[in-house]
């Protein structure tokens, strides 16, 4: 949000000493390089217009891939407690799948915002790792849901790199500033004329500053995808805790 604030201001500043510039020095209007200096905005405006697109798409795939990650690490959950839960001696592992859950979206959701992760839940998944090693369960089928429930503990160790990578990434800085250096192309070239403003000029000056600023700060909105517009939820984590209350209605805890 800080540099949406910063680019609002900066191109309020810039309009506003050019209005002021160009009122004082600028002469009547007419032709005098108007033909190439269309054709230069133009041009200008094409590549913003390319550049803003290409980045909402890869913005658009970067959110949707992150929100696939997180269901896929939810849904690992979700096995993973049905694997324990015939196991009346997993009691323990129970609880720390709830846990891991509860602090993945207390602490790591608020955090991935800024790109990191907190430790925390990662040693729960390790401790939950002990404690399934250190199960001694009576019969074939019970070491057959201990060993399913390994596997699951390996792919959520798994998705938790990935959510981590994904909390870290986001669009690439040039896009940025190719959009931005476009941008500015596209709002200062009519203004090289050295035209007097006119109140139909201000308008149209006006109208491509906010296009301009608008289509960038949408930009940086949705450049992340766990933090602005269409930020990635623990929704999905949520409904893992729902389905762990539904399973214990199946497989009510052993005395």
């Amino acid at each position: 949000m800080g540099w949406i604030a910063v680019l609002v201001m900066v191109s309020v500043a810039i309009a506003l000493i050019a209005f002021r510039v160009l009122r004082r020095k600028g002469r009547d209007d007419g032709d005098h390089g108007a033909s190439s200096v269309d054709f230069s905005a133009n041009l200008a405006l094409a590549v913003y217009l390319l550049v803003l697109a290409y980045a909402a798409v890869l913005c658009r795939d970067g959110l949707s891939v992150s929100e696939a990650d997180v269901q896929a690490e939810a849904e690992s959950l979700t096995e993973m407690y049905w694997s324990v839960a015939p196991i009346p001696e997993a009691m323990p592992v129970r609880s720390q799948i709830r846990q891991y859950t509860a602090q993945s979206i207390d602490l790591d959701w608020p955090l991935m915002a800024g790109r990191e992760m907190s430790p925390i839940p990662g040693q729960t998944l390790a401790d939950m790792r002990a404690t399934v090693l250190g199960l001694r369960p009576v019969g074939e089928e019970s070491k057959n849901l201990q060993q399913d429930t390994l596997d699951r503990i390996s792919e959520v160790s798994h998705a938790r790199i990935v959510r981590s990578d994904d909390a870290s990434t986001g669009l690439e800085s040039t896009f940025v500033i190719l959009m931005i250096i476009s941008g500015l192309l596209v709002i200062a070239l009519p203004w090289t004329l050295g035209v007097r403003p006119t109140r139909s000029s201000i308008i149209a000056d006006l109208v491509r500053v906010g296009v301009v600023v608008i289509g960038v700060c949408f930009i940086i909105l949705i450049s992340h995808p766990f933090s602005g517009l269409g930020a990635v939820e623990p929704d999905a984590f949520k409904a893992a805790q729902r389905q762990y209350d539904q399973i214990d209605g199946r497989f009510p805890a052993q005395p």
